[in-house]
C-alpha cells in the first residue's frame, strides 16, 4: 500500500531542488499570500488522469508530480499522503448542491440519488481508486467519516426532511441514513464486481426495491 509519507528518505534534496514552484509558493505564503489554487487542481486532475490510465498501485506520487509539474513537496504540503490525495481527487469534486436537490418527495429522491451514484461510480478513475483507497480507510479512519459525512451527509439531511412523521425525527434520519448506505454500498459493489451488460438489469431494478421492496409480480401473484 502505498502512503508515502514525508519523510528525511523521501524528499531528497534532488526534490527541493527541483521544485523551483513550491519554492516560490512557499515565499508567497510567507509574504501572507494565499496558495495558489491552480497547483493544487493540477495534482488532482493529474490523479485522476493517472488512476484512470495506469490504476491505484502506479498512480504515486511521484507519477502526480511529474504529470502535474508540481514538485512532490509541495504536494506533500496539501496532502499528508497518497491516499489523502486521491480521496479528494475522486470524491472532493462533486457540485457542493447535492444531486437529490430538486427531489420533492422520496421517490424522487430515491432514484436522483441512484442514478447521480451509479454515475459516479462508473467513471474510470473512481472504480480504479476504490480498492486501493477501501484497503486504507482501515488505517485511515478520518476519510470514511469524511466521505460519509461530506459526500451523504447533504442528501441525507433532506431526505430525513421528506420522511419526518409524528414518530419523531430520529426515526427519520435512521430511515433516511440506511437508505443512502443501501444506494452507496450496493452500488460501490455493482460497479466493482459486474460489468455493465450484467448489471443494467439491476440497475433499473434498484430504485423500485428501495422504494417497495422485494414484492411477487403481477402474474404470480394472481
Amino acid at each position: 500500500m502505498d502512503f508515502e509519507e514525508v519523510t528525511p528518505d523521501n524528499v531528497t534534496p534532488d526534490d527541493s531542488a527541483a521544485d523551483d514552484s513550491a519554492a516560490d509558493e512557499d515565499t508567497e505564503r510567507l509574504r501572507g499570500r494565499p496558495r495558489d489554487p491552480a497547483i493544487g487542481d493540477s495534482a488532482l486532475a493529474a490523479a485522476r488522469e493517472l488512476l484512470a490510465e495506469v490504476g491505484w498501485d502506479k498512480t504515486t506520487m511521484v507519477a502526480i508530480s511529474e504529470r502535474a509539474g508540481v514538485g512532490k513537496p509541495a504536494l506533500y504540503r496539501r496532502w499528508p499522503s497518497k491516499t489523502h490525495l486521491v480521496f479528494e481527487a475522486v470524491f472532493g469534486w462533486v457540485d457542493e448542491s447535492p444531486p437529490v436537490a430538486d427531489a420533492t418527495d422520496p421517490d424522487e429522491w430515491v432514484r436522483a440519488s441512484c442514478n447521480y451514484t451509479l454515475e459516479l461510480f462508473a467513471k474510470p478513475e473512481v472504480k480504479a481508486a476504490l480498492p486501493g483507497l477501501l484497503s486504507a480507510f482501515a488505517e485511515r479512519g478520518d476519510l470514511p467519516s469524511t466521505l460519509w459525512s461530506e459526500f451523504g451527509g447533504p442528501g441525507i439531511a433532506m431526505l430525513a426532511q421528506m420522511l419526518k412523521r409524528g414518530d419523531g425525527d430520529a426515526d427519520a434520519m435512521r430511515d433516511a441514513q440506511a437508505t443512502m448506505l443501501f444506494i452507496v454500498g450496493g452500488t460501490m459493489v455493482l460497479r466493482m464486481l459486474m460489468s455493465e451488460d450484467e448489471s443494467a438489469p439491476l440497475v433499473e431494478r434498484m430504485p423500485d426495491i428501495l422504494l417497495h421492496g422485494v414484492t411477487p409480480n403481477e402474474q404470480e401473484s394472481t
